[in-house]
């Protein structure tokens, strides 16, 4: 399989799974009132090959489309968050979170001197360590330990 037909598999089958993020949100809602503890924070770390470009794409910037004259997304395709960057159409099942203020997308998100380790950057990355510091707990495992949930 060459990696364009293994990506459009990749993005359709997240699609599916994005389309189908108001069932959790209704069973949530079903739910008895846990007092003020109604906030919920889902994070998505996508790793491997990921193409930040063609998930977030600056399709205003004219360089975009003159680099990538295969890869590129067109306009008409994108679903348009400003006036300058857009999502890739089979992530359109996110626009109505985008909309309700209940998606944050960051991007360009790095660390002071990066490691050139694969393995090392992700352990950074999941302990929220400085490069030579070597922590056996993830950040959020730490931020609930310091504040945890209620019952």
């Amino acid at each position: 399989m060459d990696r364009r037909r293994f990506l459009q598999r990749s993005l359709a089958s997240m699609a599916f799974g994005f389309a189908t993020l108001d069932a959790p949100r209704a069973a949530l809602a079903a739910l008895p009132s846990a007092g003020p503890y109604r906030n919920l924070l889902v994070l998505i770390e996508l790793k491997g090959g990921n193409d930040g470009f063609n998930t977030l794409v600056p399709f205003a910037d004219p360089t975009y489309y003159a680099l990538r004259p295969k890869l590129a997304i067109s306009r008409d395709a994108i679903v348009q968050l400003s006036d300058r960057a857009g999502l890739h159409p089979a992530l359109a099942p996110l626009e109505p979170l985008w909309k309700n203020r209940e998606l944050a997308i960051l991007q360009g998100v790095g660390y002071p001197e990066p490691n050139l380790s694969h393995f090392r950057s992700i352990e950074i990355w999941d302990t929220a360590s400085a490069a030579e510091t070597y922590l056996q707990d993830g950040w959020l495992t730490r931020t609930f330990a310091a504040a945890p949930p209620p019952a």
